[in-house]
């Protein structure tokens, strides 16, 4: 039980990890037809990827 706030911190890496790299490979493949509606999806993905990315990076310097 001493290593449950670890235990905590690495399951948050992991799974902001994969949902950024997840987020960053669909800016970087995802293309829709509408014009406005992939540059809308595209922010969108970017953002939600440096998030996860920084996040992880977060739990990475914590642990």
């Amino acid at each position: 039980m001493e290593n449950v706030i670890a235990a905590i911190l690495f399951a948050v890496l992991v799974g902001a990890g994969s949902l950024g790299v997840t987020s960053l490979g669909m800016f970087a493949f995802h293309r829709n037809e509408d014009r406005d509606a992939q540059q809308r999806e595209r922010l969108e993905y970017a953002f939600f990827g440096i998030f996860g990315v920084v996040v992880m990076l977060m739990m990475w310097y914590a642990l």
